[in-house]
Order: structure tokens, then sequence, then C-alpha cells
């Protein structure tokens, strides 16, 4: 049986960075925030016999200050694991990283995902990363490092290794993943390119990894294309309706087939049945791309009611 395994909660869309890959086009500019209220809410109406995970992220879930240590420390309480990700833009001076992450610490944190690649390079230093990575890793944090990439990326996994001093058999998670074209990179970053490596296929995150946006709408998956109509299970969220929206989305035939068989699977089943022209699959950088083709695009849309 289908029910979901994790609950993200994007606490603010606010970020002291601007990238220009990305999909949430997060900014000093962006005010999108959820209350304390509506945070701590949610997490009580979580089901415990099946989340086993609440990460918070964003944006930079780390402008909530004592708020974030609130909803880390409730989560913690109801026997979640908890996971903040972070662009680390904190951990310029090793003090002021120590004091936040030992507050976390205390409040029950288990991981710390740090976003960081070229894009995050304009905005924060390797110093940064390295000074939180090494902090949060003394302090018992399991933490790991993300890096988006384009065709013409500088940082990969092995370079970030070989600069924090890591063996490669370290255990220490550090993840690639292609670049996205949705939000700011749709324009930022259209001469980018598509990296070879790239997910076009059953989506493990739609049913199973639901999504509270900073803009108070329940999302069916990570909420990487969060103005989707098709993708929002509750569009004025309401922390006493989350069971019920999530059961309701567990029926959703079309929200199953993207679990069973991609995106990218109901673009050709679309084009075969009414002929409608879709990109190539060399064309699409990922179950994201296509799922806002899918959704985004009248010809393809127009089929799935």
């Amino acid at each position: 049986m289908l029910y979901p395994t994790s609950f993200a909660i994007h606490v603010t869309y606010t970020c002291p960075l601007a990238c220009a890959h990305c999909c949430f086009s997060s900014s000093p500019e962006n005010t999108d925030r959820l209350s304390a209220e509506v945070i701590l809410g949610a997490i009580k109406e979580l089901n415990r016999d099946e989340i086993d995970l609440v990460a918070f992220t964003g944006g930079e879930p780390f402008l909530l200050g004592k708020t974030l240590v609130n909803a880390v420390d409730q989560a913690n309480r109801m026997g979640f694991t908890t996971r903040i990700v972070t662009s680390a833009y904190f951990g310029k001076h090793k003090k002021t990283a120590l004091k936040r992450l030992e507050a976390l610490k205390r409040a029950g944190l288990d991981e710390l995902s740090i976003s960081w690649d070229d894009y995050h390079e304009e905005f924060v230093s390797f110093t940064s990363i390295a000074n939180v990575f090494n902090i949060a890793k003394s302090l018992g944090i399991s933490t790991a490092i993300n890096i988006v990439q384009s065709d013409h990326s500088t940082w990969s996994e092995a370079r970030i290794r070989k600069e924090l001093g890591l063996a490669e058999n370290s255990g220490d998670p550090i993840c690639e993943s292609p670049l996205n074209f949705n939000g700011r990179a749709e324009e930022a970053l259209v001469d980018a390119g598509l990296r070879k490596e790239r997910l076009l296929g059953p989506c493990p995150y739609v049913l199973t990894g639901p999504t509270l946006s900073a803009k108070n709408k329940l999302l069916a998956c990570c909420g990487v294309i969060p103005e989707t109509e098709g993708l929002t299970i509750d569009d004025d969220f309401s922390p006493k309706n989350l069971q019920k929206s999530i059961a309701s989305a567990l029926k959703s035939p079309l929200l199953n087939w993207l679990y069973l068989r991609g995106p990218y699977a109901v673009l050709q089943h679309i084009n075969e049945k009414y002929g409608v022209a879709i990109p190539e699959k060399s064309k699409i950088g990922g179950n994201c791309e296509a799922c806002r083709h899918l959704f985004h695009d009248a010809a393809t849309s127009q089929h799935l009611n």
C-alpha cells in the first residue's frame, strides 16, 4: 500500500541568496513564510505510524531562528527523524555556526543537508561550507552535501571530498543531482546544458513525500514546481485537514500513475493516444521538468481530466 513516509515543510522562501538555479525563486525579496502556528500545527497532525522523517527546508530555514529550534524540538519529541536543508550561509564564523548548530542539536536535530554547488558559490564561500560541515559532524549530526550540476559544472562529489579531506569510502554522503530548468533556472540558465545522467522514470517522491509550501499549500510531492494545480492537494492549508487531504490524494489515479510510471510515461501516453507532440527525452532535465511540461503545457494538460 502506498503511503507517505516523509513530510517536508518549506518554512519560508526568503533567502539571503538568489541562486540562478533556484526552483522556488527564493531571494532576500521573497517574503513567503509560514507562521509558527501553522508549522507546529502541521507537525502535530502527522501520522507517526507512517511518517519517519520531517524535513525543514526553504528558502533558508535558519532565518526562522527560535521558531526553527522549536519546530525541530516538537518533531523530535513526537519521535520523528528531523532534517534541515540549508545553504550554510551562516558558517563564515565558526563561533556563530557552533552556537546555531548546538541549539538545534539540543532540540534533537538528526540530519543536516547542505546545498552547495557552482550556483551557490556566488554567494557562499566553500570555507563556510567546510565550517558548517565539520562542526555539525563534531556534534553528532549526520551531514550531507547536495550538488546540483549542469553540463558545465566545476564542482563534483570528487572535488568536494578532496577539498574536505574525505576518503572516497568515508561514508559521508556527497550527492550529485542534475539541474532542473524550473523556477529561476528556466530563464537564467537556458545555456547551461544538461548533464548526461538524469532521472526520467517513476517518481519516488509523489505521495510518499508530501510537502507544505511556504505559500501555505499542501503539495503531493517535493514541490519543485510549487505553482502547479495538479500537484496541489490543499490550496489553503489548515493543519486540521492534513490527514483528510493526504487520504484523498492517495486515491488519485493520476498521482499514482506518476509514482508508478513517472511523468514522461504520461506524456508518452498522451502523445500516442491524442497525437500531441512532446519533447524528446534528451531535451528534458528530469522528472520535475517533465512534470512541468505535463501540467503547464495546455496541449498536454487538457488531457489529464
